[in-house]
């Protein structure tokens, strides 16, 4: 078996022998130990997108990331909503108030998007090897190797020896269903509380006021895709996100599971999003009225 052994924090550059055919190689380690279990594979065939809280590298894999452009002029630009009594009035109700600030553009970079792949080989040894799409061979070669030495510390790179089953269906395991009743906003206000931090944020109204819709399920973005829910409907499917991201997206129900692991600009340029509400003080005012659009009610 040809292979060739990185180990290491990270590398800033790919440096394979010469007799590798980039078109051919993989990369991954064998499974020991509990390997697969670490970034939540079980079967042959499970694929995921390995979670952000591994480090910056799966950070930047799963979610993107962002930078001040300081070769632009600063502008005005919304960076959050906060919760507050109308004038310190402690006796009225609390409004949500947007805040602006003067800021250098930002420069969004979409997530790589690179997954792990549980495959079994010959004398039934495991492996966990990234999924390298053609994209990801050309442009994210180098990421993907980071990935694996921030989680494991080591990978392998395999010239061309790990024949890929492609009769073996993927089942992704990036969504959990969650129990009838489970509201994601009652879970994460029980979490808050454990911390001693405040209830009353706009995170949590957002998903309050999802939950009077009574969607047929709800569905729990698990490892790359923690924090994002998924509130299945009749015919469509919300995606709401209690911590990351800016916006509420609304895909159809057909094959949700599939078009809620793309990227937002993978898409945008299939044209499966049917609408976006950005998270400003006017959300529910916009999400009442594309719903009643859609005739998704109470």
């Amino acid at each position: 078996m040809t292979l060739c052994c990185i180990k290491g924090k990270r590398i800033r550059k790919v440096n394979l022998p010469k007799e590798y055919d980039i078109s051919k190689i993989q990369i991954g380690i064998p499974v020991t130990e509990d390997e697969d279990k670490r970034v939540g594979l079980v079967e042959n065939g499970d694929v995921v997108l390995p979670s952000g809280s591994f480090g910056v590298q799966s950070r930047k894999n799963a979610y993107g990331y962002a930078y001040a452009d300081k070769s632009k002029p600063k502008e005005r630009r919304y960076v959050s909503t906060n919760w507050v009594y109308p004038f310190g009035n402690t006796n009225a109700s609390m409004v949500a108030v947007d805040i602006y600030k003067k800021c250098y553009p930002k420069e969004v970079v979409p997530p790589y998007g690179i997954e792990l792949q549980l495959f079994e080989g010959e004398n039934r040894q495991q492996f966990v090897i990234a999924d390298l799409t053609d994209e990801i061979r050309e442009k994210y070669l180098k990421e993907a190797i980071n990935i694996f030495l921030e989680i494991y510390g080591f990978c392998y790179i395999f010239d061309g020896v790990i024949q890929i089953d492609n009769s073996i269906k993927k089942q992704r395991c990036n969504w959990e269903i969650l129990p009838p009743g489970q509201m994601p906003s009652r879970h994460i206000e029980n979490q808050l509380r454990e911390c001693g931090d405040r209830t009353n944020t706009y995170n949590i109204y957002r998903l309050k006021y999802m939950e009077k819709y009574r969607p047929e399920k709800v569905v729990e973005g698990i490892n790359g895709f923690k924090g994002y829910y998924a509130y299945v409907f009749e015919n469509y499917c919300v995606l709401e996100s209690a911590v990351y991201g800016n916006a509420t997206y609304i895909l159809p129900k057909e094959n949700w599971e599939i078009l809620s692991q793309k990227s937002k600009r993978e898409l945008f340029d299939e044209k499966k999003i049917v609408g976006k509400i950005d998270h400003t003080e006017k959300w529910q005012q916009n999400i009442a009225s594309m719903f009643d659009e859609l005739e998704i009610y109470y």
